[in-house]
């Protein structure tokens, strides 16, 4: 069967539609930042299908995110995030280093902390000692909450306290198309009330083009100086662009994966030394923590010996991501060899 590689939906596989439109588009060679015609055409596909005015396209969702930070937030001032937020740990705290923010997180775990710790985070607004909190981040779905999707109606309560409290809204929305589909809802809906919308584009599709942010045309015209300064201009854009419009073009593969991910999580379910994460509306992601004797590093290297890759995330927790490219037949071995795995060393 070959290695197969649960590690991170990075490894997306782009579609047939997505190759033909690249190689149709191969001629397609233009010199100004926003010149080149499908560049335009995925940007406005991305703002429609966000509900946003405009949107600019990012060689990755962790600079595309920078931006927002730095549009939205002034030297000095506080981002304030849930616990374990991708723009807190897996960004090289680039708000901090980049923009002089003071990036935090509320007082509560887990990817849907109450209102009150949204509120609290706030303060009492007249503390001359203390940072402004100048923008909220809400990340959906969250990956180190098992991928969890937060439903509209959260959002949506997160973002009427946040414009209460005077402050500015992003959502990293790098996975929101599998939040989308897991909750029933469009992007749009999730991505309602947010001042900037990030978006990966090679996690969910395999695009060659990595992100995009979505926001007003005030702030894309911002982000762009931005993203040229932090060395983001893309060029030539016409097959990656092209092949990305394909791919927004075919959904259909998305509920696939949230349904393989599915089956991985309820089969670890009934395996010895390993509890996977139930957050109330999975995606494609399935977290778990590896009980003694094991340890994460120890299941991902002896997967690796049988040729399964999955992501150890600390000591006793694992990751395995499905996406376009992983097959039923692929979860299926991958369960069976855990399967081998771990009741023979419980034994």
């Amino acid at each position: 069967m070959g290695v197969i590689d649960l590690r991170s939906d990075f490894l997306s596989h782009d579609s047939p539609a997505m190759k033909a439109a690249a190689r149709d588009a191969a001629d397609s060679r233009h010199f100004g930042l926003r010149e080149d015609p499908w560049q335009r055409k995925v940007e406005a596909r991305i703002a429609e299908m966000l509900g946003q005015e405009d949107a600019l396209v990012f060689p990755t969702c962790t600079m595309a995110n920078t931006v927002a930070l730095l549009l939205q937030a002034k030297p000095g001032e506080t981002v304030v995030t849930q616990h374990a937020a991708h723009v807190l740990v897996s960004e090289a705290n680039a708000g901090a280093a980049l923009g002089g923010l003071w990036m935090t997180s509320v007082d509560t775990e887990g990817a849907l902390p109450p209102l009150s710790s949204w509120d609290r985070a706030f303060g009492n607004g007249s503390d001359a000692q203390r940072s402004r909190v100048a923008l909220a981040v809400l990340e959906n779905t969250h990956m180190r909450a098992g991928g969890a999707a937060l439903p509209v109606e959260y959002a949506h309560d997160v973002v009427t306290l946040v414009r209460k409290r005077g402050g500015a809204l992003h959502l990293d929305g790098s996975r929101i198309f599998y939040a989308a589909c897991a909750l029933a809802t469009t992007p749009a809906r999730l991505a309602s009330g947010f001042d900037t919308v990030s978006v990966s584009l090679n996690k969910t599709f395999g695009a060659p083009i990595g992100a995009a942010l979505a926001a007003s045309a005030t702030h894309i015209e911002r982000a762009l100086v931005l993203r040229q300064r932090l060395g983001g201009g893309l060029r030539p854009m016409g097959p990656a662009a092209a092949a990305t419009v394909a791919g927004l073009d075919d959904l259909s593969h998305i509920a696939t994966c949230n349904a393989l991910a599915a089956r991985l999580a309820s089969a670890l379910a009934n395996l010895p030394c390993i509890v996977p994460e139930a957050p109330a509306h999975p995606t494609n992601i399935v977290a778990a923590k590896v009980l003694t004797p094991w340890t994460a590093a120890m299941l991902c290297d002896a997967l690796a010996a049988a040729g399964i890759l999955a992501l150890p995330m600390g000591v006793n927790h694992i990751r395995f991501v499905t996406y376009r490219g992983i097959t039923a037949d692929h979860v299926e071995h991958v369960i069976a060899c855990l399967g081998d795995l771990l009741r023979n060393r419980a034994r």
